[in-house]
């Protein structure tokens, strides 16, 4: 696990009205119409990037439904998903771009590999009246990823929502709460495990919600679909 807050920190504050642009996209996600539980409670987006030479070459890649094994996700996992991908405005977006280049940095250092796939995932999860709402419905989790990047985005009138880390037996190594927008976790998928708590109103009177962007990064030696610029 690496804290990456600290690499995020100027993200917002570099271009405040390309933040205020990625934070909006987040009014504009779909509802999941893959939970297993039936909830109506969480919206996203989906995308797939493609980084090469450790950052120089950011490429959107063409879209595909998303998939995960049950091994993985055995509540929603075992079926391609289709979810909206990210707006063109969201893709070309300067604050996505630092983002991802910052994790790749990460992960290039940590691995040696310049060339990683980016699975990017906008969710924003809602504490509607009365009801919970799960940021991982799968409870405490791999990826079946190398590195995971979690940013928190925007929380407002939600208390909960803490994440748990474990090691890949599921002893528990940490618990912490992503409090303030750009606040991090870059996690190593391969020897950790994840979860978040449920998050619930605070007033009754306002909207709940949790929103974050997630990227799971896979290392790649070659990049054999063509890909259109970024």
């Amino acid at each position: 696990m690496i804290d990456a807050a600290h690499g995020l920190g100027t993200v917002s504050r570099s271009d405040p009205a390309a933040w205020r642009s990625f934070l909006a996209s987040w009014e504009r996600l779909d509802i999941d119409r893959y939970m297993a539980d039936e909830g109506a409670y969480r919206l996203r987006r989906y995308s797939v990037l493609s980084c090469r030479g450790g950052g120089d070459l950011l490429e959107v890649a063409p879209h595909e439904p998303h998939y995960q094994s049950i091994q993985y996700n055995p509540i929603n996992g075992g079926i391609e998903r289709h979810f909206l991908p990210f707006e063109p405005d969201t893709l070309a977006n300067p604050c996505l771009s630092s983002i991802t280049r910052f994790a790749v940095a990460v992960a290039r250092e940590l691995r040696g590999i310049d060339d990683w796939r980016v699975q990017a995932h906008q969710f924003r999860i809602l504490a509607l009246a009365g009801e919970s709402g799960l940021p991982t419905p799968e409870g405490v989790h791999r990826d079946g990823a190398d590195y995971v990047l979690i940013v928190l985005v925007a929380r407002h009138n939600v208390t909960g929502g803490v994440t748990t880390l474990c090691n890949r037996d599921g002893s528990q190594l940490q618990e912490l709460l992503l409090r303030e927008p750009l606040d991090a976790l870059l996690l190593d998928d391969a020897r950790t495990r994840h979860g978040v708590s449920p998050i619930a109103r605070v007033s009754a009177e306002q909207i709940g919600y949790r929103d974050a962007l997630v990227l799971t990064l896979h290392a790649q030696n070659s990049f054999a679909i063509a890909m259109r610029g970024f």
